[in-house]
């Protein structure tokens, strides 16, 4: 009976606690939308990008708040940390969208030297769209990332260890894009696998900001710069495309886009398992000159 508890224990604790923090986000998120049906309809007509960003604002706004009040009335700990301690901020930041533009780059790559991808004759960049775009991603991908990557990865990582935490966390990622994949698996499987890349590098690093910067700048590459499709929809296109993708849809995505080919499986893979070995290899070192030290 006891080692029955000892098996129960951990598991109920995430149960309750991550059920008790999605009931907050969502009463939290229907509070910003719901008196304001009527208005923001009308609004979306008029002002779409900026109707896109009150949706996006507040979908961050009511999932840090629904964070904060776990963090500091459950567990008993600062807001910061959740994910948001201010060590290393800009250079995590910094190389994120380093690593999310070579992911990007090194995917886009592989599919134009197999002479899947025709650049358009001609097309018209929006600065402007461009921007508010740009700032409503990034409300965005903070929502998606908190959501799974903070609050809900330490309950898990701490009644558990990392890896349960990386895996569970990955496959609410995977979860939270349900309604896009069509029945098709290897969508669900790269989305998956991309969850797993951020979750290392918020293992890694112990804050949001690699994971956010790297979710933030493939999407902001992929969909509003180079106008493709991003986890099989249009939603994030600013009304121009660089170039189109044309090949076998096992490989290049098909409609669901670049995210639903085993191109992007490839290079996540690649990019989760040299990130993890590069950022061990430094952690090594580190810990080697503090023993050294002492």
């Amino acid at each position: 009976m006891k080692q029955k508890s000892g098996w129960l224990l951990p598991i109920w604790t995430i149960i309750w606690k991550s059920l008790l923090f999605f009931l907050l986000w969502g009463i939290l998120s229907a509070l910003f939308i719901i008196p304001f049906t009527d208005q923001l309809k009308q609004f979306e007509k008029v002002y779409p990008l900026q109707a896109q960003l009150y949706f996006d604002v507040s979908g961050a706004l009511a999932v840090l708040v629904a964070a904060w009040i776990m963090a500091r009335f459950i567990d008993r700990r600062p807001f910061i940390t959740l994910g948001f301690v201010p060590n290393h901020m800009v250079r995590d930041s910094l190389l994120g969208v380093s690593i999310g533009a070579v992911w990007l780059g090194l995917s886009v790559f592989a599919v134009w030297m197999m002479g899947w991808v025709s650049l358009r004759p001609s097309f018209t960049i929006s600065w402007s769209i461009l921007v508010w775009v740009m700032i409503a991603l990034i409300f965005n991908t903070l929502t998606q990332e908190v959501l799974v990557r903070s609050y809900i990865y330490q309950t898990i990582q701490s009644q558990t260890n990392f890896i349960w935490a990386i895996v569970v966390s990955a496959v609410l990622f995977m979860a939270l894009h349900a309604g896009v994949y069509e029945g098709a698996w290897l969508p669900a499987v790269n989305v998956f696998t991309a969850g797993v890349l951020f979750g290392v590098a918020y293992h890694l690093t112990g804050n949001l900001w690699l994971p956010i910067a790297i979710h933030f700048t493939w999407n902001f590459l992929l969909g509003p710069v180079l106008g493709l499709t991003v986890s099989g929809q249009n939603q994030l296109n600013s009304g121009w495309q660089v170039f189109a993708v044309q090949g076998p849809a096992l490989l290049t995505g098909g409609s669901f886009g670049l995210e639903g080919g085993l191109v992007v499986t490839l290079t996540t893979v690649i990019g989760a398992v040299v990130m993890f070995l590069l950022f061990r290899r430094r952690m090594t070192s580190q810990n080697a000159k503090l023993k050294a030290a002492g």
